[in-house]
């Protein structure tokens, strides 16, 4: 698994995450798979989600997975208080922002994998189109 519940402990406090589940480990682990499906739809465009996700322990790309932490508090903070808290609620516009700007590709991804691409041909692509002229009918 990409992330555990005892690994949000570096982005919420852990009896704060006990309260707000109830003491139940299974709702956890249906956020962070929500999330990580979540952010898997941003990355899937130029980025192979389905490695980055498989990587376990010292092999997972850092800064996903600290935005996946802020994702993941904020959802079970939400899912406690049905409001919106503001220290996770700016860590989870912080993390969208990151997501979005990613996907878009106008911040460096750093380590990602790429999507492999599948396209064939000799990879030659022209933009634009011809010449504008002013027609009078």
């Amino acid at each position: 698994m990409f992330l555990t519940k005892a690994e949000l402990k570096s982005a919420a406090v852990p009896e704060v995450v006990d309260r707000a589940i109830n003491q139940d480990d299974e709702i956890v682990d249906i956020i962070i798979d929500e999330s990580i499906a979540e952010m898997a739809s941003y990355l899937n465009g130029r980025f192979d989600a389905e490695a980055i996700f498989a990587a376990v322990d010292g092999d997972r790309n850092g800064v996903v997975l600290k935005h996946l932490k802020k994702i993941v508090v904020d959802e079970i903070y939400r899912r406690k208080t049905g409001e919106m808290n503001e220290t996770t609620g700016k860590g989870y516009d912080e993390a969208m922002y990151w997501l979005k700007e990613v996907a878009r590709g106008t911040i460096p991804a750093g380590d990602l994998p790429p999507k492999e691409s599948t396209e064939s041909g000799d990879g030659f692509i022209k933009f634009g189109g011809n010449t504008r002229f002013n027609s009078i009918y």
